[in-house]
């Protein structure tokens, strides 16, 4: 009977697994596979501009995920300057301007400490008074989509990605229901910055500030009662910038 192989043949040595450029395979998000997607079917050309896409429901369905997955790809669409809501009518891909690089696509991983202030400072400088022209103007139908996001949040309030986002969500909606062009392209400028700073200060504080303040405002808007919500804004940017200087100073 033939006895056992060498573990290793003759003349050979045994290779170093450790020394190898083998590089660790990163995590990929639901989210990102889907806007490359979205993404390259702009660039092909595909989707041409000016195409009006599909409701969330059937973009979900066409790329076998969620609503919440879709509406996060093109609140990315549109801060990239690659589509365009239209209030009342839907999403527009756009025609891009002969400067918009790749590079530009891609969004912001991060942002130090002192990015994340610098971005709740420019909160407060514009969302209180977009609460309370939101509270003017929201009708039955924004508190409908408001009431929907501010569920998302209560239904994922353990998970830092998903309530994040509805975080965003909510902000993004209130910008979208006051009907300002203007308004509305300042926030999605930095939508990238402002999602990262989001999914920071949910991971550092927790959910429940966020929700105490997101319900309360909910309710002034019901209420129709503007300067309600413009202070209540105004004293949420201002609580989460407080804790945020206090958590980085302990952490120094």
């Amino acid at each position: 009977m033939a006895g056992a192989l060498p573990a290793v043949l003759p003349g050979r040595t045994t290779p170093n697994i450790k020394a190898m450029n083998i590089k660790p395979v990163k995590k990929v998000n639901l989210s990102d596979l889907v806007f490359e997607q979205m993404k390259n079917l702009i660039l092909s050309g595909e989707w041409m501009p000016g195409l009006h896409l599909p409701s969330e429901s059937a973009l979900a369905k066409l790329f076998g995920v969620s609503r919440v997955t879709v509406r996060q790809c093109i609140h990315r669409m549109v801060a990239l300057g690659l589509a365009e809501t239209r209030p009342g009518e839907g999403t527009f891909i756009r025609t891009l301007s002969p400067g918009q690089s790749i590079s530009s696509l891609v969004p912001v991983a991060y942002l130090s400490d002192d990015h994340m202030l610098s971005v709740l400072e420019f909160r407060k400088a514009i969302e209180g008074y977009t609460a309370e022209l939101a509270a003017k103007k929201a009708n039955a139908d924004d508190i409908a989509k408001l009431n929907m996001i501010l569920t998302e949040m209560e239904q994922n309030k353990h998970d830092v990605e998903k309530f994040s986002e509805a975080d965003y969500s909510f902000h993004h909606e209130l910008a979208v229901i006051c009907r300002n062009p203007l308004i509305l392209e300042s926030y999605n400028l930095i939508s990238d910055m402002l999602r990262s700073a989001m999914k920071s200060i949910v991971a550092k504080r927790g959910y429940t500030q966020g929700l105490y303040y997101h319900r309360a405002l909910l309710d002034r808007i019901i209420a129709k009662d503007a300067e309600g919500c413009r202070v209540l804004m105004t004293q949420h940017i201002d609580d989460t910038y407080d804790d945020m200087v206090s958590i980085i100073s302990a952490n120094k």
